[in-house]
């Protein structure tokens, strides 16, 4: 370790974003639906699929994406996510859809599902937030700067989020509102058959916006034993599918911390207020929390910093000038001063190092 430096992820565990294979289930079948050779599809998404594949193998999360959109290309049919997310039920999911429906309540199956998703799909980022309405949302996010392609995505996503919902709550439920990151792509009527609720585009982050009235309601499948055993299952896997490090604390306030802190980075350093509103935990209370756990939070938002600006200078199409912004710079000049104290090198020497084999 050099000088100054806050313990990190190892560079050997720092990898592109993947998604468990799981995300995949029935694709093939899917595709061909569409009219589409699915092998041709795989080919083009420069992703390669294989049917017996295990369902914690490891797929890239950019060719995950680009199958979709490539699916769209070939077919002609925008609506390719929205028909693949509304048939996806929670058993398909793999191990996150198992945990969701071992969870005691419909409750706690969004809240494992916000914390635990990332073990999922690397390279992202859920939350739930409780609105003041009565009302909460399930927001997720592609933290990845370089998968452009990411509207189906997106729309499977949501879709696959209400189906956790309609496992409990019956087919006809529907949520208050989606939220989508981009302009609409589909036709209206589509939408709605998807939702059955308005859809706002062009919002900060995609979203299943629905009522907390009846999120009290009991899993049909909950059990709490067998969810101990999955949530060990899905986290065990975190070395091979996330380069987030593995915080020896076990307090889950501390991981949904680090969470808020690397969802709001790209928007500027977030302040401990912030974080406290957000998970609706007052200030003081969290940062009492904090003091019993050792830690502050300047070192949280200082090692998250870290963590992200290794993970994003690990993808060589992503500008150093963007990775400035995502960390709360205003200036690539005064990221590369961050970065040369914390490892001693600059950025760009250290991406070249990386590209080489070397170790820095």
């Amino acid at each position: 370790m050099l000088p100054g430096d806050i313990p990190g992820p190892s560079d050997s565990t720092i990898r592109p974003p993947h998604v468990l294979a799981a995300a995949a289930t029935g694709v093939y079948q899917f595709i061909r639906e569409q009219g589409c050779d699915p092998y041709r599809v795989a080919l083009s998404a420069g992703l390669r699929l294989d049917q017996g594949l295990p369902q914690t193998a490891l797929l890239d999360l950019a060719g995950y994406c680009l199958l979709f959109e490539e699916t769209t290309r070939q077919s002609g049919y925008a609506g390719v996510g929205l028909s693949y997310g509304r048939h996806f039920t929670p058993d398909m999911l793999g191990l996150i859809g198992f945990i969701a429906m071992a969870s005691p309540t419909l409750g706690s199956a969004i809240e494992n599902v916000a914390e635990l998703f990332p073990y999922h799909q690397s390279g992202t980022m859920t939350r739930l937030v409780y609105q003041d309405d009565g009302c909460a949302r399930l927001e997720y996010r592609i933290l990845t700067g370089g998968i452009i392609g990411r509207e189906q995505d997106a729309e499977l996503t949501m879709g696959m989020f209400c189906n956790i919902f309609r496992h409990v709550l019956g087919e006809s439920w529907a949520p208050r509102a989606i939220w989508l990151e981009h302009r609409r792509i589909a036709t209206p009527a589509e939408y709605d058959s998807a939702f059955g609720a308005p859809v706002h585009f062009g919002m900060d982050v995609n979203a299943v916006v629905f009522d907390r009235a009846g999120t009290e309601c009991g899993m049909p499948q909950g059990n709490v034993r067998l969810l101990d055993v999955l949530r060990c299952s899905l986290t065990a896997l975190s070395p091979a599918v996330t380069a987030r490090p593995v915080e020896p604390a076990t307090d889950p306030l501390l991981s949904r911390i680090r969470t808020e802190i690397r969802y709001s980075m790209g928007q500027g350093v977030p302040a401990l207020s912030q974080v406290a509103e957000t998970l609706r935990i007052p200030r003081w209370t969290l940062q009492r929390r904090l003091d019993g756990m050792g830690i502050t939070f300047s070192v949280l938002v200082e090692r998250t910093r870290q963590e992200l600006a290794r993970e994003y200078l690990a993808r060589p199409m992503m500008p150093i000038g963007e990775i400035a912004l995502l960390l709360g710079y205003s200036e690539i000049s005064a990221f590369s001063r961050a970065f040369r104290k914390w490892t001693g090198v600059s950025p760009r020497l250290y991406r070249a190092s990386r590209q080489s084999g070397g170790n820095i």
